[in-house]
């Protein structure tokens, strides 16, 4: 069963790149789903003009039923909605890794500001013996 749009996307796109090589259309091409989602994907796909070469129609029960026509092919429409798919797809993957890039950069960062605040600690921590050795370097240079 169907449950989500970007699981109905992709069944869609899988029949008509069934279509274009050329394979027979069956349910037994997509095992994963029933045969009712088959046909309601097949005559979703005839009805919005992405597919010709099938005709369907509806029994008493409202379960689609259809038959092939003619040789089945894959319209324009068709052909733009594998395209727009294929793009909505490439542009979530690179919302993906944009998103880890923002994160290794934050982890640079922190970091790089750990790595300071240690230098600063251990100068802190230090600093009695910095002053003393800086007088005693400035007192050496004082005397003839």
């Amino acid at each position: 069963m169907i449950s989500s749009k970007s699981e109905y996307e992709d069944f869609v796109v899988k029949l008509l790149n069934s279509i274009i090589s050329g394979e027979k259309l069956t349910p037994d091409l997509f095992p994963k789903y029933s045969e009712k989602d088959f046909l309601e994907v097949l005559s979703q796909c005839v009805t919005d003009g992405l597919v010709i070469g099938y005709s369907m129609s509806r029994v008493a029960s409202g379960d689609p039923v259809g038959q092939r026509t003619g040789e089945p092919y894959v319209t324009i429409k068709g052909l733009s909605y594998i395209d727009s798919i294929s793009q909505a797809k490439a542009l979530d993957i690179a919302k993906a890794a944009e998103s880890q890039s923002i994160i290794a950069t934050l982890r640079a960062n922190i970091a790089t500001i750990a790595s300071f605040t240690a230098i600063l600690v251990s100068v802190l921590a230090n600093l009695d013996r910095i002053v003393h050795n800086v007088q005693r370097v400035l007192s050496y240079l004082n005397t003839p």
